[in-house]
């Protein structure tokens, strides 16, 4: 059997082996371990330290962990509770009030937080509730929810821009500038679907009854005092990457210091809160940066064995345009999402896209961004939707996983025209980074 049929093989194991519940990291590395042993011998032993090695003196890994627990600090910094309150008072009175409140305080604290689950569980423990009271209806009120998780990880600063940009080589630093926009899109598509959808059907999302809510002074200062803190840290982080004052491990330092800050602040800095955002922070650096390395093993082997040049000869001989040959990665990109851990995806496709995209004379950072806006939508799509996993942890009984799927899917179509819009106009993604140069 040729290295290059081995090679294939290897993807269906990988995709076989996750959806049949084996961790992914062991996955990838095992797959890779035995395929490479024997496929290239006993030199496949030695890309593991070498691997490792790499990571651990790459600065671009530095940024995860420090913007990470820049997030863990944020989840409990209590901000989440005056964001969502401002919001409610000020869209309230609005059909679908609520849900756009939670999607506009979901694009802020994403900005945030940067993670998943994080932005999924706090938004959904606040949002849920009230939602449910007001006799929301159950799929718009957990999918607006759940686009939070979406918007957390697209919205820089962000830990799979950063994933994809050691994946790719692509500068974290642009990857970040260059999303601001697109996420600030995803979130205004987000909106628009609720307020059109209410606006046809109201009975899904009735507004608040005036009496619920404040007004005149006690809005303006309540609004003050819980956007500003949020927006300075955001302007802080996004702002000196944008003028070069810093790298984005110098960065994420400082995201760090202006949360410490806004804790501290808020009167929120106890042993327990320090403890338990260091704690989240090492746990789910762990398993990011052992996903990161066995994908990288998983890469080097598949590389090893021609398998990025069967691909490209595939891709090739189907003789596509450039817009059609980004579709036709997309497409891949969004159905393998379904099945497969993001993380995973990174690291198994962006090595292999990038050499394709380079010879076909498409823009790293636009493709990039095309990439995760597209990889994001696989927290809402069934049947690995993380999202709705999240959210059933602390949803109550009378919410189903039928009603979330139910939730999740338009805003999973919604999400989907974000990356069509950005390749019928790159200057969505372009336009800001070009201001750096």
């Amino acid at each position: 059997m040729s290295l290059e049929i081995l090679a294939c093989l290897m993807l269906v194991l990988i995709a076989v082996a996750i959806i049949i519940g084996i961790p992914v990291a062991f996955a990838m590395a095992s797959v890779a371990m035995i395929f490479g042993y024997f496929a290239i011998g006993e030199r496949v032993l030695m890309l593991f330290p070498l691997q490792g090695f790499g990571m651990m003196t790459s600065y671009a890994f530095v940024a995860a962990p420090l913007f990470i627990f820049m997030g863990a600090l944020m989840e409990r910094s209590g901000m989440a509770d005056t964001l969502y309150e401002a919001f409610y008072h000020l869209l309230g009175r609005v059909k679908g009030g609520l849900a756009l409140a939670t999607v506009a305080m979901a694009t802020i604290f994403g900005a945030c937080t940067g993670i998943v689950g994080a932005g999924v569980v706090t938004i959904g423990l606040l949002a849920l509730p009230s939602m449910l009271a007001r006799g929301y209806d159950k799929g718009l009120a957990t999918g607006s929810i759940m686009v939070g998780g979406g918007l957390g990880v697209t919205i820089p600063p962000s830990i799979m821009l950063i994933l994809y940009g050691c994946a790719a080589g692509v500068s974290i630093s642009k990857l970040f500038v260059a999303a601001i926009l697109p996420g600030v899109l995803l979130g205004l598509l987000y909106m628009t679907y609720i307020y059109v959808r209410t606006r046809v059907t109201p009975r899904l999302g009735p507004p608040v009854d005036d009496r619920e809510r404040i007004r005149g002074a006690r809005l303006y200062r309540l609004t003050l005092v819980s956007l500003v803190p949020p927006m300075f840290l955001i302007l802080a982080v996004l702002g000196s990457l944008f003028f070069g004052i810093v790298s984005p491990s110098e960065a994420g330092a400082m995201g760090v210091l202006g949360a410490f800050i806004l804790v501290i602040a808020r009167g929120r800095l106890t042993r327990d809160v320090v403890v338990g955002s260091l704690t989240s922070t090492m746990k789910i650096t762990a398993a990011i940066l052992l996903i990161c390395l066995a994908g990288q093993l998983f890469t080097g082997v598949f590389i090893s064995m021609k398998g990025d040049v069967v691909l490209r000869n595939i891709v090739a001989g189907l003789e596509l345009s450039a817009t059609g040959t980004v579709l036709l990665m997309l497409l891949i990109v969004l159905v393998l999402g379904m099945v497969m851990d993001w993380i995973a995806l990174i690291f198994i496709l962006a090595p292999i896209y990038g050499p394709i995209m380079k010879t076909m004379g498409i823009d790293p950072l636009l493709f990039g961004i095309l990439f995760c806006t597209t990889l994001q939508i696989s927290n809402m799509t069934p049947p690995f939707a993380y999202s709705v996993f999240y959210l059933k942890t602390i949803a109550p009984p009378e919410v189903t996983i039928a009603d979330m799927y139910r939730g999740c899917v338009p805003f999973a179509l919604v999400s989907a025209l974000c990356p069509l819009l950005i390749l019928s106009y790159p200057k969505i993604a372009l336009w800001l980074p070009g201001l750096m140069e």
